[in-house]
C-alpha cells in the first residue's frame, strides 16, 4: 500500500499549528539499550561491487509544522525506531511495524518551523510555557483554505515572513530557538546511526513557497556529523541562487552537502528554469554551484510524479503516471503543468546547456521517497487505516478520503506514488551512502523494493550480474549517474529484479534524450523496450505488446502467473552519434496491481469513484548516463 497523506505547509508558528487532542510528548526518551549504550564498534561489512540499499529520504515528524497540525505526535526518536523495524504507534492510533526495515533514512523536517515548533513541543525551551505555545498545543486544527492561502502568501515572500509570536523583540531569539531544534535533530540522528546496519543521514527541508499553492522545496543532506551551524531556510534567502550561495559558504570541509529537489510538478515552471524565481538569469557561478550541490531529483512521492507528462514536452503513454495537473493553456500559470516542471524536459535542457559549453545545472540523478507526514518512513505498503494522521483509525470514514478535495493537492484520491530511494553503496554507512548519492549511482521507485542496474561502455558480451562481469563493467564502463566519452557506439546493460513482496515485472524501457543540432537546439526523445516478460518481443516500433497480466480488483491478488522475477538486456543504440550530447535512463514497469484507493474502498465496503482507476503499474527509474562528445 502506498503512503497517502496530504501536505499543508511548513511555515511559521502563527498559522495552522494545532491539534484536536491533548498533546503528548513529541518524542520518547531513548531506552538504555539504544545507540548511546552500544558496545565497541564491530567490523562493518563492505561490498566491493556495491549493494542495493533502500531508504526513505523525505520523512516528516511531529516537529514539522504541517505534520503537527495534522495530529502527528510521533517524534524524532520514534520515527527512527519505526524505520529500523520497531513497533510504533502511528498518529492514527494503529500500532505498526516496518518489515523489512529500511537500510537508511533521513528525517527532513521543515526548517521554517524549527523556531516555533521546536519551542512549543520540547519541554525546557524558554518559550514552552508561553501563551502562544499553550495555544499551539491545545487549540483545534484549522486547515481551512483561507488559512492555507495566507500561509502561502507569507511563505512566498523572499525572505519568507518570520513568525514573531515567540520572539517578538529580536530575530536573534528566533534564530536561537531554531538552532536549539537543529541541534536536537542532529543529536537524534547521531544517536540512532548504526554503521553497517542502519544509517541515519542528518537532514532538513528547505521549503520556499510560491503563489497559487506552489512550492520550491529541497531536502538538504550532510555526509557526516559535520554540518552547517544554522539550517538555512526560506526566511534567510532572497532567491534560489542566494540559497545555494549561503549553503556553499556555510558548509566548508569537513562538512559536505547535497540537495535534492522534490515536487517540481508544484513549481509552476520555476524549478527547472534557466532563470531564478524572481526572473534573474543564473550566472555561470550559479550554474556551477547548483551542478555541484543539487545532484538528484525526488522524481516520485505522495504528491505526484515529476518525470514527464503527455502534452507537456512528452508523448509516450507512461508519462501519464502520477500527474496531478492539466497542461497549462495559453497565458496560464499556477495550478497547471508547465514544461519546466518536469525532469525529462530539464535533462534535455541540460544537454543543450552542455552543448553550449556551459555548466549543466540539470545533470540530475533520480530517487523516490514518501514525503510522509506520519513519521512512518518507508511505509509504502501500509493498509490505508494506518495512514492519514487523525483522518484515519478505528472510526475512519473512507468516503471522506475518496471524495475530499484539498486546497493544495485537489482530490486526495488523485495523489499517487509514495516512493523509495535505492543506492548502490560499498557499505551501509553515512559516507558510502552519501558518496553513492553524490555520484548519482541511485535509483527511485514508486514504492517497491525492486533493484535496478544500468551500465554503459565496453561491457562483456555475456553480461550478467555475476562478480566477474560486474568487475569488468565497472572497469570498462560507467554505472548509472556517470558520464561517458565514446567515439563508437557503446554497449548498454540494463537489469532489474522484482520486489519479492510485490508484483513481478512487465518490461524494461530505455529513455533517450538528445539535441539534434546544437545551433537550433531542437530536443529529441525516444522510448523503447529492451526486455519484456512472457516471451514478448519488441516490434518495429521498438515496443512490446501490452502485458496480459491482470489483478483481481476485490482481492487484489494477481490472476495467473504472468511476469518475470528478473529481466535484463545488453543492447546498443543503432542511431548513436558520438558528436552529440545525449542521456539514457532506464524505466522498469511492474505488472498491474491494485491502487491504494482500491484497497481502501474494498476495506471500507464502498464504491470506488468512477474517475479513479482500479489498478496501476508501479515502476522504477535509474539515474541517467550522459554521453559527451569525445
Amino acid at each position: 500500500m502506498r503512503s497517502r497523506t496530504f501536505a499543508a505547509v511548513g511555515l511559521t508558528g502563527a498559522l495552522i499549528l494545532s491539534v484536536s487532542c491533548s498533546p503528548e510528548p513529541a518524542e520518547t526518551p531513548p531506552p538504555q539499550s539504544d545507540a548511546t549504550e552500544r558496545a565497541a564498534p564491530r567490523e562493518i561489512e563492505r561490498y566491493p561491487l556495491r549493494r542495493a540499499l533502500f531508504g526513505d529520504m523525505h520523512v516528516h515528524t511531529a516537529i514539522s509544522t504541517d505534520a503537527w497540525a495534522m495530529g502527528n505526535r510521533v517524534g524524532l526518536r520514534d520515527a527512527y525506531r519505526f524505520a529500523r523495524g520497531e513497533e510504533v504507534e502511528l498518529p492514527s492510533g494503529a500500532d505498526a511495524r516496518l518489515d523489512p526495515p529500511l537500510d537508511f533514512v533521513a528525517l527532513t523536517d521543515h526548517a521554517e518551523g524549527f523556531d516555533a515548533v521546536g519551542a512549543c513541543v520540547f519541554e525546557g525551551e524558554a518559550a514552552y510555557e508561553s501563551e502562544f505555545c499553550e495555544r499551539f498545543r491545545e487549540a483545534a486544527p484549522d486547515m481551512s483554505g483561507e488559512n492555507l492561502r495566507i500561509a502561502f502568501e507569507l511563505g512566498a515572500a523572499r525572505p519568507a515572513v518570520r513568525g514573531r509570536e515567540i520572539c517578538p523583540d529580536d530575530v536573534a531569539d528566533c534564530l536561537a530557538l531554531a538552532g536549539s531544534t537543529w541541534r536536537r535533530v542532529q543529536d537524534a540522528a547521531n544517536e540512532f546511526n548504526d554503521p553497517g546496519t542502519f544509517t541515519t543521514l542528518i537532514a532538513y527541508e528547505f521549503s520556499a513557497l510560491l503563489p497559487s499553492f506552489g512550492m520550491l522545496h529541497r531536502n538538504v543532506f550532510f555526509r557526516g556529523s559535520d554540518v552547517i551551524p544554522h539550517a538555512i531556510s526560506s526566511m534567510d534567502v532572497r532567491n534560489q541562487a542566494d540559497f545555494f550561495a549561503q549553503l556553499d559558504a556555510a558548509c566548508q570541509p569537513p562538512c559536505a552537502v547535497i540537495t535534492i529537489p522534490h515536487n517540481s510538478n508544484y513549481s509552476w515552471g520555476t524549478m527547472f528554469s534557466r532563470e531564478d524565481e524572481d526572473g534573474t538569469p543564473y550566472t555561470e557561478a550559479d550554474l556551477e554551484r547548483r551542478l555541484r550541490i543539487d545532484r538528484l531529483v525526488e522524481v516520485t512521492q505522495m504528491k505526484g510524479t515529476s518525470e514527464c507528462q503527455v502534452g507537456v514536452g512528452a508523448a509516450d503513454e507512461e508519462c501519464d503516471f502520477g500527474n496531478l495537473f492539466p497542461p497549462c493553456g495559453p497565458g496560464e500559470s499556477g495550478q497547471c503543468a508547465e514544461p519546466n516542471s518536469f525532469l525529462r524536459n530539464a535533462l534535455l535542457d541540460g544537454i543543450q546547456l552542455a552543448s553550449e559549453d556551459r555548466p549543466n545545472q540539470f545533470q540530475y540523478g533520480m530517487i523516490g521517497s514518501t514525503d510522509t507526514h506520519n513519521s512512518d518512513a518507508g511505509n509504502t505498503r501500509a493498509d490505508a487505516a494506518t495512514r492519514f494522521g487523525m483522518l484515519s483509525g478505528l472510526g475512519m470514514v473512507a468516503r471522506r478520503i475518496l471524495e475530499t478535495e484539498h486546497v493544495v493537492v485537489g482530490p486526495i484520491r488523485r495523489t499517487d506514488g509514495a516512493g523509495l530511494a535505492g543506492v548502490w553503496a560499498e557499505a551501509n554507512t553515512r559516507e558510502a551512502i552519501f558518496d553513492a548519492l553524490k555520484r548519482r549511482e541511485a535509483f527511485g521507485t514508486s514504492g517497491s523494493r525492486m533493484r535496478i542496474r544500468f551500465f554503459a561502455g565496453d561491457l562483456p558480451v555475456e553480461m550478467d550480474n555475476g562478480e566477474e562481469q560486474l568487475t569488468a563493467a565497472y572497469a570498462g564502463g560507467v554505472p548509472m549517474g556517470g558520464e561517458l566519452l565514446a567515439a563508437a557506439a557503446p554497449s548498454f546493460w540494463a537489469w532489474a529484479v522484482h520486489d519479492p513482496d510485490g508484483p513481478t515485472l512487465d518490461r524494461i524501457q530505455v529513455v533517450k534524450g538528445w539535441v539534434e543540432d546544437s545551433a537550433s537546439g531542437e530536443p529529441r526523445q525516444r522510448v523503447w523496450d529492451v526486455a519484456c516478460s512472457d516471451g514478448r518481443e519488441p516490434g518495429e516500433d521498438g515496443r512490446c505488446p501490452p502485458t496480459a497480466a491482470t489483478v483481481d480488483h476485490e482481492t487484489c491478488e494477481p490472476v495467473g502467473d504472468l511476469g518475470a522475477s528478473e529481466l535484463s538486456a545488453r543492447f546498443t543504440d543503432p542511431d548513436y552519434r558520438p558528436d552529440l550530447h545525449a542521456f539514457y535512463y532506464v524505466r522498469v514497469l511492474e505488472n498491474p496491481s491494485c491502487r491504494w484507493t482500491t484497497r481502501l474502498a474494498n476495506r471500507a465496503g464502498v464504491d470506488l469513484p468512477e474517475d479513479t482507476p482500479a489498478t496501476q503499474q508501479e515502476r522504477g527509474w535509474s539515474s541517467p548516463i550522459w554521453m559527451k562528445p569525445g
